[in-house]
């Protein structure tokens, strides 16, 4: 048997807490009528902002299509090119290279032609002076 010196608090306790809470929940629901009348306003012109981009946006979306799928096929192209220019600077880079070595060839046998002419020169005015020298004893002078 329940001792009648006990209170019991469930009972009551429960009943003041629903009881808060449905106040609390008409107090919420009074005021937001309020704030709902003045929402259905902005809705509406939310609505009417939105329906015309919807519209707007269902007619661009097909050319959106139509504009992408030339794209892979002009990327294909692209990728065609940038690999023939790659193979152009590569055949270029090879020319050049061909040429510098042909510039370091001739430029070494000029480098060593340079004394043999200059050994050519020294010996031609010792003959250009022996032949003065011999004209002017040819000529009495």
């Amino acid at each position: 048997m329940k001792d009648k010196s006990t209170l019991d608090i469930r009972g009551p306790a429960a009943r003041v807490a629903s009881g808060a809470l449905v106040i609390s929940a008409s107090l919420i629901l009074a005021g937001c009528g309020k704030q709902l009348s003045r929402i259905e306003p902005n809705q509406l012109r939310l609505q009417a902002v939105v329906a015309p981009n919807a519209h707007q946006i269902g007619c661009i979306a097909p050319r959106i299509g139509q504009n992408q799928q030339p794209l892979p096929s002009e990327n294909m192209a692209i990728g065609n090119n940038a690999r023939l220019v790659a193979a152009d600077m590569a055949a270029v880079a090879d020319a050049q290279m061909k040429m510098q070595q042909t510039l370091q060839t001739n430029v070494q046998n000029l480098t060593n032609t340079l004394p043999i002419l200059d050994q050519h020169q020294r010996n031609l005015h010792v003959e250009i002076r022996d032949v003065q020298s011999s004209t002017q004893a040819a000529a009495g002078l």
